[in-house]
């Protein structure tokens, strides 16, 4: 059978309706109004369970029961499956779950005695009815229910067989009665395929079958085929009517561990909101609702009546009785208990409709088995008649055998159970104590009619010569204690208020006098039975809730369509383990929208302006979730912020991002929270908020995992304008809390259980070690053969591509991509990389898409030091680039443009090179932009080290050819021990991250980049723009850092006596940042340039903010650097 509820973070703010409870009223009331096109929420206290996951064991049982006990309060999980109100007088049993009481009854579906509704309690307009509408609600209920007597065809009933014979005996009609269980696999009224009954007799503990007709398998997946939102563990505290006429209808959501923070209640708002949580849930909420300001009558909670509800036993008779069901035993079919109810003697034909008497006979869950034997030993000996003394000897022996031998020996299985109905008072009241529905009804248990009904009972078990059991707790000795499993009354129909709580049609009196009523606020289920109705209540409820549909709609001119819809295609059911915890954020909010966070934090707490959110996190899935790249959770709760509403908003459409990746980012990750927030008085708030995972020192970890930085925009989403900001954070004592919030949803058993949650903490735990783990954290590599990457389309021409040879004989590569006239522009790269720095796809634009969008024809150069290049792991020199690559790349544009010179935009080794190449005599170049370095060397001190401690040319002389930025996991032993000690090389403070190939790459180079400037998608991909570089090209490098400036390869002042040759416009570009060539050597080259060529043809832009190569690949390049290079190129 298909899941009928939703995960209530799915919850949308506001609907037409709002049905509370899922019993028959609820059910009913929701099927209908969807048919008649409604957009319906279904709020449901309990759980949802589907055949095969109701207890059949004792141990099951036990963890399935809840209790409300005087003075102690509730005990037992807030969803359990059996629900007992412990009271003074009467005790009542209900069920808890989707479906509510009809999880768990016995389904006998008997239409009350039509004398019953002649009783002047109830309102004017039902009576005088004379039936008509209430017998339409019947017969539309009875098409649903498909009540039907036990088959003849079926094998004969010992607990059947003998209570018929008991009738017999007593001269009192007995008939098969009607039941709402299927006896023939089909598809019922509502599309559900339904398996034949058993006849297991584990009715009363849940159908583990689907054969038992709950509206759990007709009504409500009706009501979810016609579009009703259902959703379970939801408790509905109160009603309140809003200024605009609608209802707000507080919840709180059930073990969640959101009561450990004292959490608020949510709120959903609907136009129509119909209680049917049972006469104790529907008159629990409204004296609650009562207490807090709404308008009633005075007569809530009056009028409670147990149905004249009496259990009863006719204990270790003579016949074999098979009154247990099998439990999580194998179903016998030579041994069949059969429904738990089966047969009727029918008593209610009596002058005086208060003598009237039903007697039924039953059948115990076979999960409560172990705790028969002892427990009917007990209460023979203290409240058993033997209507047999003279087989006192055989029933001692039977007896002995069910103590020894369990409950499915001997006297227990000879034993009949009976439940009795007749007509008491129904004078108890229903109040409020402490919080807690409690019901008072001193000396229920003495009225005429119990002791008629253990009279009638010692009458029906005499023919089975068995001893007459009354009900344990029915005793002067315990104060005549009564229990129900039909509660009904406390919202009573009434013409008025002064007599009833709501109308004839359901419809909730407005005041304590007059017939004015809420409109839109409705009570259906057993609390509007004004009288105990003899019988087995749930068709009268359902007859009832069928009428008040019909007024409903009928009062908005809607048509409810009862059309038959066919069978409901099954859909897949995958329940994984999932994960749930709560966690609550506290902190300062302003409207200073312009402000940054912590400033607009500070604001908020000088105004007193405070923020907090009680947030439950749901993931359905685990394993989904922690697979996926967005790593996303649901969320719902409340936030209190008196600067959006007095009164805590509550959320919706929340989702929580897990440790996903910042796309503007390298080595960050993020937890993101979206929601939307709704304020009781309707207004919608979007919330962003986000904590910083970076790479940085381990006693930062607490500060960043619970640090959130919010921003609130009006409106349902980011889309409305933005009205304020904050940070929220996490203290240790709630922390604490959260921790006991953690549940594993779903899981199979304990094992998997276990497993999911280290799999959970693990991953969390795993993350939080990589980022603040210091060296010790693991490493990040490079995949050696890497997926294919989708990849960005270029904005830019098709590119051309001209080969061409260096004046050396050596293959090198030009590209061209002609955005317009301007230039031609040659663009040269750095050493270890190639031209890809310049179109690289990780950036939203790169300097090639730039330039082309300005018009230019670009052409990029990949000389011999060229990652893409054979020739770059050849032993070359920056003066073989010099005085052969550049000449014949500037000749080979020129000849293919025809232009008179060129402009050239180098950068980093590539600069150093051009210059060299210009101070050599290069012809044809008319201006350039130059990026970090040109004819000076000025240096950090660890690369002013390295180089004079000669580092590559003690390298050269161990037989190191070459360096490579690529980092392997597969590679051997020494290679993943020089990775991890590069784990130690010093860089400045939030620079540091786990990826090897970074690490390398600054040991090379030293830091090229701040990684603030870089991307995800741009630090994540380095190994594509990186790669080997010769130990000969670094040892130039270190003997011109020593020199402090260029120099030929033997350290020969071959350059510098040439700076006139270097007379074009040159603007020059030196990141603030910059670790690998400090400003001071592009402030050097302009101050020595202009001394002998002037001035005016030299400018430099000292970047903010940005080290040495993300100047050009910089996720923010294209407006904090290349403007100023296409200013220049423009100008020259």
């Amino acid at each position: 059978m298909n899941r009928l509820s939703s995960d209530i973070e799915e919850i949308d703010g506001d609907y037409d309706v709002v049905v509370v409870g899922s019993g028959y009223g609820g059910a009913i009331m929701a099927s209908r109004l969807a048919r008649a096109g409604m957009k319906v929420c279904v709020l449901e206290r309990g759980r949802e369970r589907q055949p095969g996951e109701y207890p059949n064991t004792a141990l099951e049982a036990v963890a399935d029961m809840q209790m409300n006990l005087p003075e102690v309060g509730h005990e037992g999980s807030r969803t359990g499956l059996f629900d007992l109100h412990v009271n003074k007088d009467i005790g009542v049993l209900v069920g808890c779950g989707l479906g509510g009481t009809s999880l768990i009854n016995a389904n006998v579906s008997i239409r009350a005695e039509p004398r019953v509704f002649d009783d002047p309690r109830w309102p004017a307009e039902l009576r005088s009815e004379k039936m008509e509408h209430l017998n339409t609600g019947y017969r539309l209920a009875e098409r649903m229910l498909s009540p039907n007597p036990y088959p003849e065809s079926y094998p004969p009933l010992p607990k059947l067989t003998a209570l018929q014979r008991s009738a017999e005996v007593m001269g009192q009609p007995f008939r098969r009665t009607n039941i709402n269980v299927t006896f023939k696999d089909g598809i019922n009224a509502a599309g559900v395929v339904q398996k034949a009954c058993n006849n297991c007799g584990d009715c009363c503990s849940g159908c583990n079958y689907g054969s038992k007709n709950t509206v759990l398998m007709n009504y409500l997946p009706d009501a979810k085929r016609h579009g009703a939102h259902i959703f379970v563990e939801v408790s509905v505290r109160h009603v309140e009517r809003r200024n605009d006429g609608k209802w707000n209808v507080h919840y709180q959501v059930l073990d969640t561990g959101r009561e450990a923070f004292d959490a608020p209640t949510l709120v959903v708002t609907a136009n129509i909101v119909v209680l049917s949580a049972g006469a104790l849930g529907s008159t629990e909420i409204l004296l609650r609702s009562k207490e807090l300001g709404l308008p009633l009558s005075d007569q809530l909670g009056q009028g409670f009546s147990g149905n004249g509800d009496m259990l009863g036993f006719g204990y270790n008779c003579t016949p074999k009785l098979e009154g247990i069901g099998f439990g999580h035993r194998a179903v016998s079919a030579t041994s069949p208990v059969g429904p738990c109810i089966t047969g009727v003697i029918d008593m209610r034909n009596q002058a005086d409709i208060k003598d009237d008497i039903i007697i039924e006979e039953g059948a115990i869950p076979g999960a409560l088995a172990p705790l028969l034997p002892l427990m009917f030993k007990a209460a023979s000996c203290t409240g058993g008649s033997n209507t047999a003394p003279q087989n006192a000897l055989a029933q001692g022996v039977r007896e002995a055998e069910s103590l020894l031998l369990g409950a499915y020996h001997g006297a227990t299985m000879h034993t009949q159970t009976y439940l009795v109905m007749g007509h008491e008072a129904n004078c108890g009241t229903m109040k409020l104590e402490r919080d807690q529905l409690r019901i008072d009804w001193p000396q229920v248990g003495t009225e005429p009619i119990f002791e008629k009904m253990n009279a009638r009972l010692f009458e029906t078990t005499a023919p089975l010569e068995g001893i007459s059991v009354k009900d344990p707790i029915w005793s002067p000795k315990v104060g005549d204690k009564l229990i129900t499993v039909h509660p009904l009354g406390g919202c009573m129909m009434a013409d008025s208020a002064e007599s009833g709580v709501v109308n004839h049609k359901g419809t909730v009196f407005a005041s304590s006098a007059g017939a004015a009523v809420h409109e839109g606020l409705y009570v259906c289920d057993g609390s509007i039975v004004p009288v105990s109705l003899g019988v087995n209540p749930l068709l009268t409820i359902s007859a009832l809730a069928e009428r008040c549909a019909i007024h409903l709609a009928r009062d908005r001119g809607l048509h409810i369509d009862y059309s038959d819809k066919g069978p409901i295609p099954p859909e897949p059911q995958t329940r994984k383990p999932g994960i749930r915890f709560t966690e609550t954020m506290k902190g300062y909010f302003s409207k200073a929208v312009d402000s940054d966070f912590q400033t607009a934090a500070d604001l908020g707490k000088q105004e007193d302006s405070s923020f907090k959110f009680i947030l439950t996190i749901v993931s359905e899935d685990v394993d989904a979730m922690l697979a996926s790249p967005e790593h996303e959770a649901r969320t719902l709760g409340t936030v209190d912020a008196p600067a959006l509403s007095g009164r805590p908003l509550t959320v919706t459409h929340g989702t929580f991002n897990l440790f996903v990746q910042d796309p503007d980012a390298a080595d960050t990750r993020l937890m993101k929270y979206k929601m939307r927030m709704r304020s009781e008085e309707g207004r919608s708030f979007y919330f962003y908020g986000f904590k910083v995972i970076k790479d940085r020192p381990f006693w930062d970890a607490w500060h960043d995992t619970t640090t959130l930085y919010i921003t609130i925009h009006e409106g349902e989403d980011e889309t409305g304008p933005a009205i304020g900001k904050g940070i929220l954070v996490i203290e240790p004592e709630d922390f604490i809390r959260q921790l006991g919030t953690l549940d594993v949803t779903n899981a199979k058993n304990a094992e998997e259980r276990l497993a999911t949650t280290v799999k959970f903490g693990r991953y969390f735990a795993g993350v939080v070690y990589d980022y603040y783990g210091g060296v010790a954290a693991p490493l990040e590599f490079a995949d050696s053969n890497p997926p294919p990457q989708k990849r960005r389309p270029l904005r830019v021409p098709g590119p051309r591509f001209y080969p061409f040879k260096s004046g050396d004989g050596v293959d090198l590569l030009l590209t061209r991509y002609q955005g317009g006239s301007k230039g031609p522009v040659m663009l040269a790269h750095g050493l270890g990389v190639s031209s890809r720095i310049f179109s690289t796809d990780t950036i939203e634009t790169n300097l090639l898409e730039h330039l082309v969008a300005h018009g230019y024809d670009v052409w990029l150069l990949d000389f011999r030091s060229s990652v893409l290049l054979p020739a770059s792991k050849t032993q070359y020199s920056a003066d073989q680039i010099a005085l052969y690559d550049y000449p014949a790349a500037v000749a080979k544009v020129r000849e293919a443009t025809g232009a008179a010179g060129v402009q050239v935009v180098a950068h980093c080794y590539g600069a150093t090179t051009f210059t060299m190449a210009m101070l050599a005599g290069l012809k044809g170049v008319r201006s350039a932009v130059i990026s970090q370095i040109s004819t000076h060397v000025v240096t950090p001190a660890m690369v002013h080290l390295k180089a004079g401690l000669h580092a590559p040319s003690v390298l050269d002389a161990l037989g190191v050819e070459s360096l490579t930025t690529n980092a392997s996991s597969h590679e051997g032993f020494f290679s993943r021990l020089y990775d991890r000690a590069l784990a130690l090389y010093p860089v400045g403070d939030g620079e540091h991250c786990n990826s090897a190939v970074c690490h390398r790459i600054s040991f090379m180079y030293s830091l090229l980049y701040e990684h603030a400037q870089l991307n995800f998608a741009t630090h994540d991909r380095l190994y594509e723009l990186f790669g080997e570089a010769t130990m000969r090209a670094f040892e130039g490098l270190a003997l011109m850092t020593r020199k402090g400036h260029v120099v030929d390869a033997e350290g020969k002042d071959v350059y510098l006596p040439h700076l006139d040759r270097m007379a074009i416009p040159i603007r020059f570009i030196h990141g603030a940042e910059n670790q690998c060539f400090l400003p001071a050597s592009t402030e050097k080259t302009v101050e020595v340039l202009s001394a002998r060529n002037g001035a005016g043809l030299y400018s430099r832009n000292v970047i903010p903010g940005y080290g040495h190569i993300d100047c050009i690949f910089g996720k923010s390049a294209s407006t904090d650097v290349y403007p100023f290079m296409v200013e220049h190129l423009d100008r020259t």
